[in-house]
């Protein structure tokens, strides 16, 4: 999937990059990460492709802001239902609940749960109309290690048996080399995109080698050790 989108507001942007598989796009704070995610989503005045000429509600994307906006007074399956059809909206909840490994959570109160589990939540939420691409703002940035581990293992096993296309914004530096694909925003661009360790191995630029190296850093310092979406 190419994504093209162009906006003004709230911050300048013109960003052109491909979407597969577990994909991220990795830039400083500041850059408008949150904001590209919003225009994909129809949330803020863009223009671009795709679904640029769908209303929101009609764009086939689940989008997963970095604050959750869980329902506290709703039990996880009911978050996760909302938006389904009420006609087997509960068993549907659990099953994708069961999907993430946390089906045990269904009558679980949101302020009841780790921060881990109440993304697992967010995210079965976000699935559970089945779109055909996922969006996630900094999904790690209240993440202890382990817990970030994990998360890369469930959206691999999205992409690889669900068929879901990730797009994923961040400035954690591990994170993104766990990806697929990376594509790198500087000034609100698109300065270089492609896999991992071509990026670590050649960056183009010293913003590109300073967010994916760390300054100072040798380039094997953080190759993946692995493939694992």
């Amino acid at each position: 999937m190419r994504i093209s989108y162009t906006l003004t507001h709230p911050i300048p942007l013109k960003a052109e990059f491909t979407v597969g598989g577990f994909t991220v796009v990795l830039g400083r704070s500041g850059e408008g990460k949150t904001s590209l995610l919003r225009a994909i989503a129809g949330l803020l005045p863009a223009s671009g492709e795709p679904f640029g000429d769908l209303a929101p509600s009609s764009r086939p994307i689940g989008y997963v802001p970095q604050d959750l906006c869980l329902f506290p007074h709703l039990s996880v399956w009911q978050n996760v239902g909302f938006s389904l059809p009420r006609r087997g909206r509960e068993a549907a909840a659990t099953e994708v609940l069961a999907r993430l490994g946390i089906g045990n959570l269904a009558r679980r109160r949101i302020s009841e749960l780790s921060g881990g589990q109440q993304q697992r939540v967010a995210i079965a939420r976000a699935i559970a109309r089945k779109p055909e691409l996922l969006l996630l703002d900094e999904p790690t940035s209240a993440l202890d290690p382990i817990t970030r581990d994990d998360l890369v293992d469930l959206l691999k096993n999205l992409v690889r048996k669900d068929g879901v296309m990730i797009l994923a914004v961040t400035h954690d530096r591990q994170f993104a080399t766990e990806a697929d694909h990376v594509a790198v925003m500087d000034g609100g661009r698109i300065v270089q995109e492609g896999k991992p360790d071509a990026l670590l191995a050649a960056p183009r630029t010293p913003i590109v080698e300073k967010l994916l190296r760390g300054r100072g850093q040798p380039a094997a310092a953080h190759l993946p050790a692995c493939d694992r979406i």
